[in-house]
């Protein structure tokens, strides 16, 4: 799964993102935030921890976005 992170001009660089994320995607280096995004897992923690929600997480398969929550097809009863 590929995965795209996206770091608004919010982040204040409190680094509570790089704290948490299990797998070192974050890093504070002097006065910018670093990301790699290979290494994200897609557990969505970042978006959920981040106190100016500055982090947008989004899982892209072939071009395509991937919503939750969101019903792109449904299927009508014969």
């Amino acid at each position: 799964m590929r995965i795209a992170i996206s770091v608004s001009s919010k982040c204040d660089l409190c680094g509570l993102c790089a704290e948490y994320c299990p797998t070192g995607v974050f890093r504070v280096s002097g006065s910018r935030l670093e990301v790699n995004e290979s290494a994200c897992i897609y557990c969505k923690g970042c978006e959920v921890l981040c106190p100016v929600r500055a982090i947008s997480v989004r899982a892209l398969d072939e071009g395509l976005s991937i919503v939750r929550g969101r019903t792109l097809v449904s299927a009508k009863p014969s």
